[in-house]
């Protein structure tokens, strides 16, 4: 089960549809910047975003965690 400030990052990244910056995520979050890192690095190790070129993405699992 998802934290609900997990799920909001997963929508956020899901809502460019393209890889998004740091910047991006953070400007629509009222968390700092350490806690944000922190968030996404146990996003990745989850499986659910990739970071690729300094930006973020959902994987498949991603994706597949933001229809339930």
């Amino acid at each position: 089960m998802l934290s609900e400030l997990k799920e909001k990052i997963l929508s956020i990244i899901n809502s460019y549809n393209r890889p998004v910056l740091f910047k991006d995520i953070k400007d629509q979050l009222n968390i700092s910047t350490d806690a944000l890192k922190r968030e996404l690095n146990d996003l990745i190790k989850e499986g659910l975003i990739k970071k690729e070129k300094g930006r973020y993405a959902l994987t498949e699992a991603g994706k597949k965690s933001l229809q339930r």
